[in-house]
């Protein structure tokens, strides 16, 4: 579990990062300095304990994260509505 919660920014930065792929692309569509993006990538690694984005991802998906954002779920099969 998260040693200390990272910083909104932090984890805006981390969605950013898991949806682009990349960090400079997370840190153009952020509108940030690719540098930028990789110093709030580190702190959110130093404050919740994780080795990596893989670790951050999974602990994002885990709910850890949450009252900065959804939760991440699985999809659910679409159910028909009348």
């Amino acid at each position: 579990m998260a040693k200390q919660r990272p910083t909104r920014r932090q984890v805006e930065v981390l969605r950013a990062y898991i949806a682009a792929g990349s960090i400079a692309a997370a840190a153009y569509e952020l509108g940030i300095n690719e540098t930028t993006a990789r110093q709030h990538l580190s702190g959110l690694y130093r404050r919740t304990g994780c080795l990596n984005a893989a670790q951050a991802a999974y602990l994002l998906g885990q709910g850890a994260f949450v009252p900065y954002g959804r939760m991440i779920t699985r999809i659910a099969t679409p159910t028909t509505t009348r």
